[in-house]
């Protein structure tokens, strides 16, 4: 059966694309392919917004910022250098590299235990000299390689190491601890190639993870009860979230009295108040539904939100300089300084020289840099008098909807390939509140370890005809905007030149609970190719309904021939992320789907709903027309 398919015009699909995608990436740890095209660079979260007036307010008394990336000889040697900038507490690194670190043995001599260790009288100096500037001092620890969280006698000297980093940050006079988690993403997933789930269940895991953290943290109370304690990144509803809510729980039932502080990274290149502000709301939001109703208490009563900052170099390359333009430099300091009660920070590694005016040689951007590190140490924030006002909301954790005044609504998503759920920040709601609802309840359930048939529950099309790879060279996503066959007739028969020989129709039926297609596991290769995918719907009568697509990366959909939908952009494979009003005729109607990608994940999310997201009545999908 050969069917011909007759597109509408670019400039129609890009707005319907731009309709439906335009969304702020929710985290750190969201997992993107940074090679291709990207949104629009006028998007409103990448610039400042305008119309603000800065300056300083008694209204609102500023945090003090914590430098991360910084030694125990960076802090002795600059002291006066750091403060000059802004600084005033430090991440202190190098010391406790990640958890599995011997802190007695970074002399060199593990059989140094105490005050002759060399390692401890140099922090002690260091901690002093701090005192002094009225500065605070933090002993950072990474988590830098996964933990088997089922061998009791691993955890023996895993919990005896963090009792010794409790005793090392008490000995010093360091303020307190921070830990930082992001290093081991991948096991906070529960598709971990490490979780085999024999002998035990996702609720199992849970269970541990909470023991474990919840021991390590006691074990770090009882040597240092009044320790400050920061951690970072945010982990939304993944399975590394239970991490810090096993902290802040503990710290709950001891009411402890410096309180938790949540380190954020996902405010690292936000150069938009209002985006900043609704990360802030988001996070919050997020932990006062994760903690019981002690946890809730402490929260409110002693723990705060830290938004960080990325000023210099960028995510791809080391600038050794500004990373944004000056008025988006100006508007993301000024904005974590107003939602951080207690504590704000800036990530600085590889520019610490830099930050301090030093080696400004190695900076070849356009950007004044002189005029960036007056700017870092003004601290100067935004007093344009509605926003003084939501920060004194946001500091309090006032919880309410903050949508209206922000322009930014805060929405549930299902991301692929491994269906793991998180919080995006869009402009418009795509979904009703009974929609959103039934989402904020998976995510609580997916949170709990529960297991999902997320499939069946939202009604995605998994069994499709597939053809690829096909060529997708270069970051301009070529292969997206070039017509191959598939795109010209269908010929369920026929074979075409792929990106490594010679590609025929093959069928996929993929059965579980999954509700995405993972590309990545059908064809080779799977980085810089394109491939399409096939299936036809069958309707009883005529019927209007919702096309709803998430691809990764850049996609193209065509419901009986035309296209409706044209995401020309990189990105994750989410749960609705294009929202497609279609009229489905009485009959049979082929739907193609193009998918292209970067580098790593590759796949799609399809279904088909009514106007409030339920099955349509009738309708059935195949991978061939009926006879």
């Amino acid at each position: 059966m050969k069917t011909g398919w007759h597109g509408i015009s670019r400039k129609a699909a890009v707005a319907i694309a731009l309709a439906a995608a335009f969304l702020i990436e929710g985290s750190s740890h969201a997992q993107r392919d940074m090679t291709g095209p990207r949104l629009p660079e006028d998007a409103l979260a990448d610039v400042a917004s305008p119309n603000v007036t800065y300056g300083h307010t008694d209204e609102l008394p500023l945090p003090k910022t914590i430098f991360f990336g910084a030694g125990l000889d960076d802090i002795i040697a600059d002291h006066q250098a750091w403060a000059d900038l802004g600084i005033q507490a430090f991440f202190v690194d190098y010391v406790a590299r990640e958890w599995s670190t011997d802190i007695w043995g970074r002399d060199g001599q593990p059989w140094t235990i105490g005050r002759s260790d060399a390692t401890l009288q140099k922090a002690k100096q260091a901690s002093a000299i701090c005192d002094a500037m009225g500065a605070e001092t933090f002993l950072k620890v990474a988590f830098d390689h996964t933990y088997d969280w089922f061998d009791d006698v691993a955890w023996q000297r895993i919990d005896n190491n963090f009792q010794q980093f409790a005793i090392f940050s008490r000995e010093a006079g360091f303020t307190g601890i921070a830990l930082d988690i992001e290093y081991i993403g991948e096991q906070y997933d529960f598709e971990w190639e490490g979780y085999d789930y024999d002998g035990y269940t996702r609720k199992d895991l849970v269970a541990t993870i909470r023991q474990r953290m919840t021991r390590v943290m006691s074990l770090m109370y009882d040597e240092f009860p009044d320790m400050v304690f920061l951690t970072f990144p945010e982990q939304w509803f993944g399975v590394g979230a239970h991490v810090h809510v096993a902290w802040i729980e503990e710290a709950a039932r001891r009411n402890a009295p410096g309180g938790v502080h949540y380190c954020t990274e996902s405010t690292y290149r936000s150069p938009n108040i209002d985006h900043m502000f609704a990360y802030a709301w988001a996070h919050n939001m997020v932990l006062q539904r994760l903690l019981s109703e002690p946890g809730r208490r402490y929260w409110m009563d002693k723990c705060t939100i830290a938004a960080g900052v990325w000023p210099f170099s960028s995510d791809d390359v080391r600038l050794y300089g500004p990373g944004m333009a000056y008025k988006e430099m100006q508007q993301a300091l000024a904005a974590s300084l107003m939602t951080s009660p207690r504590y704000n920070w800036l990530y600085g590694s590889y520019t610490q020289k830099q930050l301090i005016g030093r080696e400004l040689e190695k900076y070849t951007g356009e950007e004044d840099i002189h005029a960036h590190l007056r700017l870092i140490a003004s601290k100067q924030i935004v007093t344009t008098p509605k926003y003084v006002a939501l920060a004194k909301e946001l500091r309090a954790k006032k919880l309410r909807d903050y949508s209206e005044d922000l322009g930014i609504h805060l929405i549930p998503r299902i991301i692929a390939p491994n269906d793991r759920p998180r919080v995006e920040l869009l402009p418009e709601a795509p979904y009703g509140e009974p929609e959103q609802q039934a989402l904020w309840d998976v995510m609580m359930a997916y949170f709990n370890g529960e297991e999902l048939n997320l499939r069946e529950q939202f009604g995605t099309q998994t069994h499709w005809m597939l053809i690829g790879p096909f060529p997708n060279e270069g970051v301009t996503f070529a292969g997206h905007n070039t017509v191959y066959p598939p795109e010209q007739s269908i010929d369920l028969a026929a074979e075409y030149d792929g990106a490594e020989g010679k590609v025929r129709w093959v069928e996929h039926r993929q059965e579980g609970a999954k509700l995405s297609v993972n590309l990545k596991e059908v064809f080779e290769p799977s980085e810089y190719v394109c491939a399409y995918a096939l299936c036809y719907v069958t309707c009883p009568r005529q019927v209007d309904a919702h096309v709803r697509v998430g691809t990764n990366d850049s996609g193209k959909v065509w419901v009986g021939g035309k296209l409706v939908y044209d995401y020309p952009y990189e990105g994750n494979a989410i749960l609705d992320r294009g929202i497609i009003p279609a009229t489905l005729p009485e009959g049979t109607t082929p739907i193609l789907l193009k998918i292209c990608n970067g580098a790593l994940n590759w796949g799609f999310i399809f279904r088909i709903t009514d106007d409030k997201g339920r099955p349509v009545e009738g309708l059935r999908l195949s991978l061939r027309p009926p006879e």
